[in-house]
């Protein structure tokens, strides 16, 4: 049967005349003619070919029915093999705010490709369907030299960033824009401007179901879905047409894109948002799907099958992009690692499918979420994380600090790709003025810390855009396109904490905020100063107990009084149950039985300021915000919290009673250096958004010193930095000695920076 698409499927926004075939009604397999865009092609640029092509098949996007492709040379003499795909040109309309799509053409197929190298090449163009192949005659097109940098690497100088492919570097400063509202790819036109104006350079987006998908339920529409799909493995030509506008108007704004293929709602009912998709899934089982539960998509071979012909769909049709940073496969799903490199290794032509590489550009692959299983696969190229609050986290710095420096060990570039005060609601709730405080921390944290860019924010739509905060994007891209993070290894330094030498002594409470969120924490064993927690590591959050065995910690922490005090926790929820044992020096001292339960007995007062039952799991959990400590003899110790039974624990803070020396302000410290130069980010932990919010008082530090630990011995510049600003504020000169250079620091009210520079021909003896 000579089935046409458009006669066949309702579209998007309407159907199309059936008068509009991509093909007449031929018995036989024709490929008539090819008709290029350009025949002198810049270099990375696209060379857009649209072919006249009559063929026998029923769907257009299963390449067992009907495959194009296309064969280039280089003047070299390397071929690169990419697929042909089918491709409907549609017109945009704004109704009132209401964005719309109408078709203007027919159908067509098409090529598209991006050649690396200047000279003459040859293509040829071939058609199979289940009558036969056809081949075109070969062509020529001459590529010249262009100011693309092209496509977006692992360095190889520098395993831990991205790089162009002439290792110029690349370090991503930008935020999610995972989708349009109802303005569609106007709303983006509005954000993209706005960043690319600030000097943002990527972005996130979503091929959801309510902005970009191209595969869902034929004839369902629900709150998270825009227009008609078709059906199992049959792609949405509007959605498609409707990213390839996002990508050109990202491009336009020299902005790089993580192109995200799907989100875990689809495999979820219910859900906060009521994002649960499970039930309009076309992988359903109960849709007619080859899944009789979400956990079957990973596994089965029909599901599997279809997810690879989507990939090649989606390589073929945007994989000459220079502006697409990564794929992503998943937002917040969790497969197994044997799907990511399936997956992967399709993309990449390498494992099980050595021989065909499907997407010739190479292009970054990463998830969401992974395990060390998943990190490992040599061809997932970057790992990631998301962490949110629940308005509980006063700072985001020390969290993107112990993330960067526990992913630091993979040996790959690392992002924090999603982040806020709450998941639950937008950071403007918090920050109604727009004083952008936890974004600004958030992204120099991660710079500063050995990041490949800056930790991204999530509340882009109804935060970022409306209050205009797009400040803390151009200060942070000044300041990192003065790093050279391609001219070896940036690792991070040691940084002695800041001191004040001036005025008598006194010692006041140490008060740690807890804020490393749901999950396992990174850390078991903590170092307390008189200045606060050593290092970058993060407090753990939760306690859990033994029925939650994959997530457990049971936290120690190396203390020194200088004379007796008390160490204490505020607790701030309980589910179900907990029994927290407090241990010092190894042995048990206090234990707490916390309940969240309401009593039987009406004449018990229960502990707890409120409970309520969990709708969702059917657990109680319990407000207390009280606090429980045992007293600590002077001198060193370690103390133990271990929850015994139940389910868990989340803690609001630890305090330490007359801990605080006034010799030690309450700063952060992170650097980083190549071996021959250096940066630092300081930062006054009391500017943080809850302060500032709270419009608490943040005295600025005044007279601090420090030590920076690591660096050769010489002569070195420092340029001081406002990175509010994102200007040099100030110099000064210091002498490295035994690998120690001592920093006098500026006043600080909020934050500054340094990129420390050696002089050139001056040493450390010359001062001697």
């Amino acid at each position: 049967m000579y089935l046409l698409l458009a006669a066949a499927l309702t579209l998007p926004f309407g159907p199309l005349a059936q008068a509009e075939t991509p093909f007449a009604d031929h018995e036989k397999l024709a490929l008539r003619s090819v008709t290029s865009n350009l025949q002198t092609v810049p270099r990375y640029h696209k060379l857009d070919l649209t072919l006249d092509l009559r063929a026998n098949y029923a769907n257009p996007f299963d390449p067992e029915e009907i495959a194009v492709t296309a064969q280039f040379t280089s003047p070299q003499g390397k071929t690169v093999t990419v697929d042909g795909f089918l491709y409907q040109e549609y017109v945009r309309h704004l109704e009132g705010r209401n964005e719309t799509l109408e078709p203007t053409a027919r159908p067509v197929w098409k090529v598209r490709f991006a050649p690396d190298t200047v000279g003459v090449w040859k293509y040829r163009i071939a058609a199979r369907d289940r009558t036969g192949t056809v081949r075109l005659p070969a062509r020529t097109f001459r590529v010249i030299p262009s100011r693309n940098p092209g496509f977006i690497r692992r360095s190889r100088r520098n395993p831990h960033v991205f790089a162009f492919d002439g290792e110029k570097p690349y370090f991503a400063v930008g935020e999610n824009m995972g989708w349009g509202g109802s303005r569609g790819t106007y709303d983006y036109e509005d954000w993209l401007s706005a960043l690319g104006k600030a000097g943002g350079n990527w972005i996130r987006v979503w091929m959801n179901t309510w902005n970009t998908g191209l595969e869902w339920m034929q004839d369902i529409k629900d709150k998270w879905s825009t227009g008609w799909y078709h059906g199992l493995g049959v792609y949405n030509l509007a959605n498609a047409w409707k990213l390839d506008k996002i990508l050109d108007l990202a491009e336009s704004h020299g902005i790089y894109t993580m192109l995200t293929f799907g989100t875990y709602g689809e495999f979820t009912t219910g859900g906060f948002f009521g994002e649960g998709q499970w039930p309009h899934n076309p992988y359903n089982a109960a849709n007619g799907g080859p899944c009789a539960r979400p956990e079957d998509f990973w596994t089965n071979p029909t599901a599997r099958k279809l997810y690879r012909r989507r990939l090649r769909y989606i390589v073929a049709r945007y994989g000459y992009r220079t502006g697409i940073q990564a794929w992503e496969f998943w937002n917040e799903a969790n497969p197994p690692a044997f799907w990511v490199g399936e997956m992967a290794q399709f993309l990449k032509g390498t494992g099980a499918f050595q021989g065909h590489i499907l997407d010739p550009y190479r292009h970054l692959i990463t998830n969401t979420y992974g395990n060390d299983a998943i990190w490992k696969i040599p061809e997932v190229d970057f790992t990631q994380t998301h962490h949110y609050g629940t308005g509980d986290i006063a700072d985001h710095a020390p969290v993107v600090a112990s993330d960067a420096r526990h992913f630091f060990g993979y040996d790959k570039p690392h992002l924090m790709a999603e982040f806020g005060i709450d998941w639950r609601d937008t950071d403007r709730k918090y920050d109604p003025e727009g004083h952008g405080v936890n974004m600004h921390n958030g992204m120099w944290a991660a710079m500063a810390t050995g990041d490949t860019g800056t930790a991204m924010l999530w509340w882009w739509d109804n935060y970022v855009h409306p209050l205009h905060l797009y400040a803390p994007f151009t200060s942070a891209r000044r300041f990192a396109d003065t790093v050279p993070w391609t001219s070896g290894v940036w690792k991070p330094l040691a940084v002695d904490p800041a001191r004040v030498l001036s005025g008598p002594e006194t010692f006041t409470d140490l008060t740690l905020p807890v804020n490393s969120g749901w999950g396992k924490n990174n850390f078991s064993e903590f170092t307390i100063t008189p200045q606060g927690l050593a290092g970058s590591a993060t407090l753990p959050q939760y306690l859990y107990s033994p029925g939650k065995a994959d997530l457990r910690t049971t936290p120690t922490f190396h203390v020194r009084f200088t004379h007796p005090g008390r160490f204490i926790v505020r607790v701030n929820e309980v589910s179900t149950f907990a029994r927290i044992r407090f241990l010092l020096d190894g042995r048990p001292v206090r234990e707490i039985a916390l309940a969240a339960a309401p009593s039987s007995d009406p004449n018990v007062k229960p502990e707890y300021e409120k409970t309520e039952q969990n709708k969702q799991y059917g657990n109680w959990v319990a407000q207390y915000h009280k606090d429980y400590g045992i007293e600590v003899p002077a001198g060193e110790h370690a103390i133990t919290l271990d929850n015994v039974e139940g389910d868990w624990a989340s803690l609001e803070r630890i305090t330490l009673t007359g801990y605080r020396s006034s010799r030690y302000p309450q700063m952060n410290l992170y650097a980083l250096s190549n071996g021959r130069q250096a940066i630092l980010w300081a930062q006054n932990a009391l500017h943080n958004w809850k302060n500032v919010a709270e419009k608490k008082p943040i005295p600025a530090i005044s007279g601090a010193e420090t030590v920076v630990h690591g660096l050769p011995d010489g002569r070195y510049r420092i340029e001081w930095w406002d990175t509010w600003r994102g200007e040099v504020t100030g110099h000064q000169t210091a002498v490295c000695q035994g690998h120690a250079l001592p920093l006098s620091l500026p006043d600080i009210p909020t934050d500054v920076a340094a990129h420390i520079l050696p002089e050139s021909g001056v040493i450390a003896r010359a001062e001697r």
